[in-house]
C-alpha cells in the first residue's frame, strides 16, 4: 500500500470520526446513474456466465480481465491499469480548500436539493401505464402544487391546506386535461416529460416558475402542439432566442410576458413570433420600451468612439486606447454574485478614468443608460446604481476637495457633476405619432398644436 492510499485512509477515517468533511459530489443526473448501474449488472451477468457446463452450472473466471480484450498501452484507461481514479486524486488535492462555512453548506444543500428535484420529476413508467397520459400529469402536477380542470368539469383539482387532494387512482375513460395552472411550482425541464400525449390541454400557465428556461420553452413547442394558450410572466431564465422555440406550436393564440421587459430583445423575438403564427397575440409585452431600447443601441454604435467585438458587445475607445464596455450582447450583465443573487464584493471597484472630454465622456454615457458611468464607478449592489454609490461618490469628493486634490468631473456624484447641453435627439416612435395625429387627428397646421401633441404623447 502506498503513501496515497495510506493518507486517504487515514483521512476517510478522521472524517468519519469528527463528521465535519463533506464531499461535493460530481452533478450526475439519474439517466447517467441508471446506466451506468445497467452496464455494471450486465457486465457482472456476463462474467458470471462465461463458461457453460453440460450439468448447467457455469464457471466465473478468477480475473475478470481476462474476458476483456486487450487493449494497446496507449489506449488503455487508468481503470484499466489499475491506478487511482483521477476524482479520488483530485478530491484529495483539494481536501484543504473545501469551504466549510455556513453560506458554503447552504449551497451545498441546495444542489443536492436540486438533484433530487430533477431525479422526482422524471417520467415513471407504471404510473403512465396504470392511469393513462393525462390522469398521470394530474396525479404529477398537483403533488407538486399545480392546479389541473378536466374537459367537461369546472372544478379545479388542487391541494387543500392539509396536502390533501382527491384524484381517481385507476384509469378513466374520456377523462382529458384541458388547463393546467402551474405558477409558482418548481416544475423543469424534466418535470415536462410528464405533460406529453395531452392532446386536450389548451392552456398552460407557468407564472413565476424560477426553473423554467429556454430547454424548456423548446420542449414545450415540441409536446404540446396543439397549445393556445401559455403564461411565462416572471420566468427570468428564459432569453430572445429561447422564445423561438414556440416557433412550432402553430395553434398558440395568447402568450402572456409580463414582467420580463429587462430581457434583452425579447419585443423582436415577439414580433416575430407573431408574423410566424398569424393567430398569437403577445400580451403584456411592451413593444414601445423595446423599440426605444432598439434606437438607442443604434445610436450608440454610430457613435466615432464605439467599436464592436467578434461577439457583438460594444466598447468605447478612449484617447489611449483603452476600452470600456458599453453595450453587452448578453441578457445577465451582472457583477459576481452567488446562488441568492447578493454580489460576493460589496466594495466599489474602479477602473482607470477614460481619457476624453466630458461632453463626449456624458453623451456617450447617457446613449447607454449610464453604463459607462456604472461600470467605471462600481456599484456596491453589484449591478443595481443606488443611492448609496451616491453617497460614496460624495464622500470620496469631500475628501479630495479637503486634501486640495481635483476631482474628476466623470467621477462626480449626481448633485456636482457639471451640466452639459446635449444635443436632444427626438424618437422615430414620437415622430410616427406626430405624422399619424397629422394624417388621422384633425391636421395640426400651427406649431403651439404641435407641442400641444408631443406633451400629450409624453405625458402617456
Amino acid at each position: 500500500m502506498n503513501r496515497v492510499q495510506i493518507s486517504i485512509r487515514s483521512m476517510k477515517t478522521s472524517a468519519k470520526s469528527y463528521g465535519w468533511v463533506h464531499k461535493w459530489s460530481r452533478f450526475k443526473r439519474w439517466q447517467e446513474m441508471q446506466a451506468a448501474h445497467a452496464e455494471n449488472v450486465q457486465e457482472k451477468q456476463r462474467n458470471q456466465s462465461f463458461i457453460k457446463l453440460p450439468t448447467g452450472l457455469y464457471i466465473t473466471p478468477e480475473r475478470p480481465d481476462d474476458l476483456t480484450p486487450k487493449k494497446a498501452p496507449a489506449d488503455m484507461t487508468r481503470k484499466d491499469t489499475g491506478q487511482l481514479p483521477m476524482e479520488l486524486l483530485t478530491w484529495h488535492t483539494q481536501m484543504r480548500y473545501v469551504d466549510h462555512s455556513i453560506d458554503n453548506i447552504k449551497r451545498y444543500r441546495r444542489y443536492k436539493n436540486f438533484q433530487h428535484m430533477q431525479y422526482d420529476q422524471r417520467v415513471i413508467p407504471e404510473r403512465l401505464l396504470f392511469l393513462g397520459p393525462d390522469l398521470a400529469a394530474a396525479h404529477f402536477l398537483v403533488h407538486r402544487g399545480a392546479a389541473v380542470k378536466f374537459v367537461g368539469d369546472d372544478n379545479w383539482y388542487k391541494k387543500d391546506k392539509w396536502n390533501r387532494y382527491s384524484l381517481p387512482g385507476q384509469k378513466v375513460d374520456n377523462l382529458f386535461i384541458e388547463a393546467i395552472d402551474a405558477s409558482n411550482t418548481q416544475i423543469m425541464f424534466e418535470g415536462l416529460e410528464n405533460l406529453e400525449n395531452l392532446s386536450h390541454l389548451r392552456l398552460l400557465r407557468l407564472a413565476n416558475c424560477e426553473f423554467i428556461d429556454d430547454w424548456s420553452i423548446g420542449r414545450i413547442g415540441g409536446l404540446l402542439p396543439d397549445l393556445e394558450m401559455l403564461d411565462l410572466s416572471g420566468c427570468h431564465r428564459i432569453s430572445s432566442k429561447g422564445l423561438m422555440g414556440l416557433k412550432n406550436s402553430k395553434k398558440l393564440k395568447f402568450l402572456r410576458l409580463e414582467g420580463l421587459s429587462d430581457i434583452k430583445n425579447l419585443g423582436k423575438s415577439a414580433l416575430i413570433l407573431e408574423d410566424l403564427l398569424p393567430k398569437l397575440k403577445v400580451l403584456g409585452m411592451d413593444y414601445e420600451a423595446a423599440f426605444r431600447q432598439v434606437e438607442a443601441e443604434n445610436r450608440l454604435l454610430e457613435q466615432e468612439r464605439v467599436v464592436l467585438d467578434g461577439k457583438g458587445n460594444a466598447f468605447m475607445e478612449d484617447d489611449n486606447s483603452r476600452l470600456f464596455l458599453v453595450m453587452s450582447t448578453s441578457s445577465e450583465e451582472r457583477a459576481v454574485t452567488d446562488d441568492n443573487d447578493n454580489p460576493i464584493m460589496t466594495s466599489t471597484v474602479r477602473r482607470e478614468i477614460p481619457k476624453m472630454s466630458d461632453l463626449e465622456f456624458e453623451k456617450i454615457n447617457a446613449l447607454s443608460g449610464g453604463k459607462l458611468r456604472h461600470l467605471l464607478v462600481g456599484s456596491p449592489s453589484g449591478y443595481e446604481w443606488n443611492e448609496t454609490t451616491e453617497k460614496i461618490l460624495e464622500h470620496e469628493a469631500s475628501l479630495n476637495l479637503a486634501d486640495d486634490v481635483i476631482t474628476d468631473p466623470k467621477m462626480l456624484p449626481r448633485g456636482k457633476r457639471p451640466e452639459f447641453e446635449l444635443e436632444e435627439t427626438r424618437s422615430k416612435l414620437e415622430d410616427a405619432k406626430i405624422q399619424f395625429l397629422k394624417e388621422f387627428g384633425g391636421n395640426l397646421e400651427s406649431e403651439e398644436e404641435e407641442e400641444n401633441s408631443k406633451k400629450l404623447l409624453k405625458s402617456h
